[in-house]
């Protein structure tokens, strides 16, 4: 799995997310994916659309991440120029309406460590010397994340 593009979200100084996702900052490169995809058989291209990290707002464990968005038309540009299945790093936060778009074009793996390490960091906050609790907090937010938000509950069957 290879990233190519900047997604970003560990710089000092960030541009607001409005801004980054107008001017296309840091986003994936058809052309340049297509011949990094040709030139190097990677398995897994990870592309930046729109997609962030969750540092960008140098947010505290208390806040959410920014309501990403994506750009699906350039997505499907990348997905026709590499035929390559694709990676969204920084999935954490972004609007469940372009997830579903993203999948439909092509993206096979969505990351989503910023909801994780939060649910942990928040539950350490609450009990510093219980991991067995932080575990517990951390499985009930991927479970939150697979039914409420992600809507994937039951749905092995449609993609084995």
């Amino acid at each position: 799995e290879a990233e190519l593009g900047a997604v970003l979200g560990h710089e000092k100084e960030v541009l607001p997310y409005e801004e980054i996702y107008r001017r296309k900052v840091g986003f994936t490169d058809p052309e340049q994916a297509k011949t990094f995809v040709q030139e190097t058989g990677v398995d897994w291209l990870s592309v930046a659309i729109g997609n962030i990290h969750g540092a960008i707002t140098k947010m505290a464990t208390d806040k959410e991440k920014v309501k990403a968005k994506l750009d699906i038309g350039h997505l499907s540009k990348i997905r026709k120029a590499t035929n390559a299945p694709l990676v969204l790093h920084g999935g954490s936060g972004i609007q469940i309406e372009y997830l579903k778009k993203a999948v439909e074009n092509g993206v096979t793996k969505i990351n989503i460590g910023f909801d994780v390490r939060q649910a942990y960091e928040r539950a350490l906050k609450i009990k510093p010397n219980d991991v067995e609790y932080a575990r517990k907090k951390v499985y009930e937010k991927i479970a939150q994340l697979i039914t409420e938000v992600y809507g994937i509950e039951g749905s092995a069957h449609k993609i084995m």
